[in-house]
């Protein structure tokens, strides 16, 4: 399969793409361009003393990572929120984080906010509100018992220092006596301060665990906050890319959904895969005051009479192989149409000198006679019920070489009057007298055409590309097997230069250039855009087609953007020189 195959909807539905993106853009982009900027604050506290320890405990190290987790929740909770509140004076706090390193005891309070100081400032307040829920800090039962601690152990340790400087002083004293009550007396003396030593060391011991320098349930502040500098977050441009990634993502996707949806036959690659028949022709859509049916005689130089030329080219290619003498003109559905190409066709054919007769065998709405303005009556009908022969209801058109024969009266079992055997005598008999016969037949709803199809010599099948659902088509394919029709191929009606375009088909593209037929582009823009208003914005989308109403609130729009900004720009001018004016009064 091709890439082509693959990249079609991306090109049909670009306009759908385009503007997807295009919103996700903006939307990204306004939303970006308008969100603060936002800065983080971080302070680290540590829980013990372990760190400064040199033979740390295990069983220390653990508990603090404990604690770390217990004192990372309760920054969290209200109390140290409406205690940060009530020490700065706010009323609300932005939004903050507080979490345990990884394997370690200490816990991190990241602050974001729009304002840096602020940040800072929170935080630090945060870890001081933290660190006022831990033991060793004053102003609280345990922070007043530290402190007696403190002062406890300072004591000691001066008398400590104290007593071990009159043992020293003592002990240097022996050196000199000669007296043994001297010496005795001296040495009992050592052994006071000595016992009254080791009272003071066991006294200094004991407060010593208890106090902050041994505690480990205490905090302290390893990392004060700092004031940030730059803002955190995605980079906007970032963010607008990926945004406008995203909406190129969900239009492509919408458009391979749309493509999926609509299981129509659009091109010809699809009439192949389906028919395995190629598309022998295009016509483009006819907006014209006059006669659409004899559009080719009228304008026997334009675009579309040249069409209608190829198509004849094309037919008298399949009659080098097999002769080809009666073809049956039909379509799948009604409004595709049949009759304006059946007319056309026959005319460019007698255009060619060739003997050419158009037959009406659309016995159940006949539209030959009033197409070309012709009577309806004696016709087909009245020849298949044996009211009068061939020739008699054989007229000129126009005297132009074109021969034609009317549906005249409906008859009241037309299925059973068109597939009986006197049908096909009668074409035999056409093509006995006549080099080419076209014929008119019902769309392909009806079973009369099949009937048909199964007696003449080639059917050609007049499609309109996106009116036709693939399982119609398939349908049609196989009926047409069953009655052994030999189905010649397809030809696109109705096509603009915008479906050309949107469809992808360069095989009919080229045949709508400027490039190739001068100045001739079709006029489907310049028609109105009729239907529903989800009919209006796919055409938009699929075609580019504005709806007039929408158009001129654009044009409009477009006007006032212009010309507001210099009607303001001149009241303005004039209030300014009336107020002149009045002070110099």
């Amino acid at each position: 399969m091709e890439i082509n195959t693959y990249l079609r909807p991306l090109i049909r539905w670009w306009r759908l793409i385009v503007i997807v993106t295009m919103l996700a853009v903006i939307a990204s982009a306004v939303s970006a361009l308008l969100q603060p900027a936002a800065y983080v604050s971080r302070t680290t506290l540590v829980i013990g003393t372990t760190i400064l320890d040199p033979n740390p405990d295990s069983g220390q190290i653990y508990i603090a990572q404990q604690l770390a987790g217990i004192y990372a929740d309760i920054a969290e909770r209200e109390p140290i929120q409406q205690a940060t509140m009530d020490s700065l004076g706010i009323d609300w706090l932005p939004l903050y984080q507080s979490k345990v390193v990884p394997n370690t005891q200490m816990v991190e309070i990241s602050v974001t906010d729009t304002n840096p100081k602020r940040a800072q400032i929170i935080a630090d307040e945060l870890a001081r509100q933290l660190m006022l829920q831990s033991p060793a800090i004053g102003g609280t039962e345990t922070g007043d018992r530290q402190e007696f601690i403190r002062e406890q152990l300072s004591s000691l340790q001066i008398q400590i220092q104290e007593t071990e400087t009159k043992i020293e002083e003592l002990q240097t004293s022996l050196v000199d006596l000669n007296s043994a009550s001297q010496i005795a007396n001296i040495e009992t003396e050592i052994r006071d301060h000595t016992q009254k030593l080791n009272s003071l060391r066991e006294s200094y011991a004991n407060f010593l665990v208890n106090s902050q320098e041994g505690a480990l349930n205490i905090l302290s502040i390893v990392e004060p906050a700092n004031l940030p500098t730059r803002s955190v977050g995605t980079s906007k441009l970032i963010i607008i890319a990926l945004a406008g990634l995203v909406g190129f993502s969900l239009g492509s996707g919408a458009a391979y959904l749309l493509e999926f949806l609509d299981r129509t036959i659009k091109t010809t690659s699809d009439v192949e895969r389906i028919f395995n028949l190629p598309v022998i022709g295009y016509i483009s859509e006819i907006y014209e005051n006059g006669n659409n049916a004899a559009y080719v005689y009228e304008n026997p130089n334009s675009i579309i009479a040249e069409n209608f030329r190829l198509i004849r080219s094309n037919i008298e290619f399949f009659q080098i192989s097999n002769p080809i003498t009666t073809i049956l003109i039909t379509s799948p559905n009604q409004g595709n149409g049949k009759t304006t190409v059946a007319s056309n066709l026959a005319i460019s054919i007698s255009h060619g000198e060739q003997d050419v007769v158009l037959v009406d065998a659309d016995l159940r709405r006949p539209a030959i006679h009033n197409v070309l303005n012709i009577t309806k009556n004696p016709g087909l009908s009245d020849v298949i019920r044996n009211k009068t022969d061939i020739d008699s209801v054989v007229r000129y058109w126009k005297e132009d070489g074109l021969k034609v024969i009317t549906a005249g009266d409906i008859p009241p079992n037309i299925t059973e009057v068109v597939g009986s055997k006197r049908i096909a005598s009668i074409l035999e008999e056409l093509k006995e007298k006549h080099e080419i016969v076209v014929i008119d037949a019902p769309p392909l709803i009806i079973a009369d055409s099949y009937n048909l199809a199964s007696k003449v010599d080639g059917v050609i099948l007049i499609m309109e590309p996106g009116q036709t659902s693939e399982e119609q088509a398939m349908t049609i394919k196989e009926q047409l097997d069953r009655s052994n029709a030999h189905l010649l191929g397809i030809v696109f009606n109705k096509i603009s230069e915008q479906s050309a375009h949107s469809s992808y088909d360069y095989q009919y593209r080229s045949l709508y250039s400027p490039k190739y037929y001068g100045d001739y582009i079709s006029k489907s823009t310049n028609e109105p855009n009729t239907g529903s208003r989800s009919k209006k914005i796919m055409d938009f989308f699929e075609h580019g087609q504005l709806p007039p109403d929408m158009a001129e609130s654009v044009e409009l729009t477009i006007t006032a953007i212009k010309t507001q900004p210099k009607q303001i720009v001149e009241r303005l001018r004039k209030s300014k020189k009336n107020g002149k004016n009045g002070k110099d009064g």
